[in-house]
């Protein structure tokens, strides 16, 4: 791992995360923490709608799964949350979403959508991954970018 703080998460912001991975459930929800890096008490929870089924429906050759197990951030929150984040003097710091029914795992799909060209969009993003069995959150992991081995490792998460 790099040199960098540990992800510390406030338990109000992981009880936000987790009732919105069960609201959303047996779809995959998904979202993003602004906040300043380091500075849990500073976080934003912000929700985004999942596309993912309106992308399957528009065009299934190129989107072949839907909000069951896949998530598609709306490109509109996306902009809503950066802009609030701009004007809050805050940043990206956590990307979350659910896989339901399923492990709390970094998939290659995941991995996939966080690079560019081979390397990491945000290379100092945490990504949080929330197992959701029957409607209920079970555990999360987290994972971060390793820059010695160049793939994306568990990370350990502070949790008060």
């Amino acid at each position: 791992m790099s040199p960098v703080e540990p992800m510390i998460h406030t338990q109000p912001g992981l009880n936000e995360i987790f009732a919105h991975a069960e609201e959303a459930y047996p779809e995959e929800a998904c979202g993003v923490v602004i906040g300043k890096p380091g500075d849990p008490s500073t976080n934003i929870i912000r929700r985004c709608a999942n596309l993912a089924n309106q992308y399957q429906q528009d065009d299934p050759i190129r989107y072949p799964r839907d909000a069951r197990t896949a998530y598609i951030m709306d490109p509109k929150d996306l902009l809503r949350i950066q802009s609030e984040a701009d004007a809050k003097g805050l940043e990206f710091v956590v990307i979350y979403h659910s896989h339901p029914d399923h492990e709390a795992y970094f998939s290659e799909t995941d991995r996939d959508l966080a690079l560019f060209d081979g390397e990491p969009l945000w290379p100092q993003m945490h990504y949080l991954v929330v197992s959701v069995k029957n409607g209920k959150v079970l555990y999360f992991k987290a994972f971060r970018w390793d820059a010695i081995k160049k793939e994306f490792a568990e990370e350990p998460s502070a949790v008060f």
